[in-house]
């Protein structure tokens, strides 16, 4: 049963990854398994066989996820697109009582409220990037749809969905490489699927040693920054509101979300 809930949860931060402005990392802390990652990726070989059905069961469900639901996350986006931000938006709000309960178990210095702050304006400052310019890529004329363009994509990409609040999709839009990858996923390109994954695989290494270096030296200033990371990101992905039927099913999908991620991390409380 434990295996078939880490497959889930590994669906889900696939999932989220697809989708701009919603960051795989803030859903690893959504289901409070955000610590155990990065402690499992950087203490690999302390006990190899768990770590490899732990991160074997994420990554298997994480694939999974992508090829699954890239078509039916495009049709939600495409015809429901505030509902499905809004149950986002609710998830997020649902884990706010574990992170802030995280970082105040101790009494909060001023350089990490600082900390906090800085984390949510990086996210918000995306978040109003993502809404002046949605179709935005900055650095489109320098990565190219390639081999070297996908690794290096994937590298990023990686390095930047482990950070809470900070939305791997939307990185790819940044650099232009975002919709040549979802064609790739949606063809079943097989070799460029397989060099993406290569990159994948050294960002999310880079980042996990440096995130844990973080969290062993400087743990809450780590969660404050986590903390403003996450709430930033609702900024991110608030679509608007529409008022009448369909913002009462926006509203219920936002209290679902909630009650879910609540229910999750609460056993964490």
């Amino acid at each position: 049963m434990k295996y078939i809930i880490d497959l889930l949860k590994g669906m889900v931060i696939g999932i989220s990854n697809v989708i701009p402005g919603v960051s795989g990392g803030t859903m690893a802390v959504v289901m409070g398994i955000y610590d155990k990652i990065i402690y499992s990726v950087n203490n690999f070989f302390k006990d190899i066989k768990k770590n490899i059905l732990f991160l074997g069961t994420l990554g298997i469900g994480a694939v999974a996820g992508i090829l699954l639901f890239t078509n039916i996350i495009d049709f939600l986006l495409k015809n429901y697109n505030e509902q499905t931000n809004f149950f986002f938006i609710g998830l997020i709000l649902g884990t706010a009582p574990l992170l802030y309960k995280k970082a105040t178990q101790s009494k909060i210095k001023g350089g990490n409220l600082i900390g906090l702050v800085i984390g949510f304006i990086i996210v918000a400052g995306l978040g109003i990037l993502e809404k002046v310019n949605p179709e935005a890529a900055f650095l489109s004329t320098i990565f190219k749809p390639n081999y070297l363009g996908f690794f290096v994509a994937g590298f990023i990409a990686a390095a930047t969905m482990i950070l809470p609040g900070i939305s791997g999709s939307f990185v790819l839009l940044l650099i232009g490489l975002y919709e040549p990858i979802i064609e790739v996923v949606k063809n079943f390109d097989i070799l460029n699927m397989a060099v993406i994954g290569v990159g994948v695989v050294g960002g999310f290494l880079l980042m996990t040693k440096l995130i844990e270096k973080i969290f062993n030296k400087y743990p809450q200033t780590a969660y404050c920054i986590i903390f403003g990371l996450v709430i930033g990101s609702i900024f991110v992905i608030f679509p608007g509101f529409t008022f009448g039927f369909m913002g009462i099913i926006s509203i219920l999908a936002l209290i679902l979300g909630y009650l879910i991620a609540y229910t999750i991390g609460k056993n964490e409380l």
